[in-house]
């Protein structure tokens, strides 16, 4: 079966069971802190004491929801299960997620973002901005899954392969 279906369908069923136990919010931070171990232990490779640390502080529908995942033998798929469980509580609690890199601080281009995703009905943005200079100019938007590359690498990229394309078809 599809790993995005699969994380799809367990994403949505801890979020009507956080529902029905009235326990949203507490499931929700659990998730926030399960992912970050999650991502500390892939970073430390096999360093098992995060995660294990991590668990017994866990609330009790987050600890079941890890049983039957691991009964199932998804724990393969649980970073995309956690990934999609905070985009389903997103929407529905109207929350954006967007992040601006630039090539330099762009606070002007922040605030007419932040307005436009207010204007277009998100109640809060999570909004992350970093500064590449690798970019050389302009910036890259990530809102949601739609994603703008506006940078002048990723235009000069486009340009050499264009050439290379067609000095390969003269030659």
């Amino acid at each position: 079966m599809n790993s995005g279906l699969v994380a799809n369908r367990y994403a949505r069923a801890l979020l009507v069971f956080a529902h029905q136990q009235n326990a949203l919010e507490r499931v929700h931070a659990d998730v926030l802190r399960l992912q970050k171990a999650l991502q500390a232990e892939l970073a430390h490779q096999g360093d098992d004491g995060i995660l294990a640390t991590c668990i017994p502080q866990l609330g009790p529908e987050v600890q079941q929801f890890l049983r039957v995942v691991a009964m199932n033998g998804r724990a393969d798929n649980l970073p995309a299960m956690l990934r999609q469980f905070l985009i389903h509580y997103n929407q529905e609690k109207g929350i954006a997620t967007a992040s601006l890199v630039s090539a330099a601080p762009l606070p002007s281009l922040e605030k007419k973002l932040l307005a436009l995703l207010h204007d277009k009905g998100y109640t809060d943005v999570d909004f992350t901005t970093s500064i590449d200079p690798s970019l050389i100019g302009g910036f890259i938007l990530q809102i949601e899954d739609l994603r703008l590359d506006a940078s002048l690498a990723s235009q000069l990229k486009r340009i050499k392969k264009e050439l290379e394309d067609r000095n390969r078809r003269i030659i």
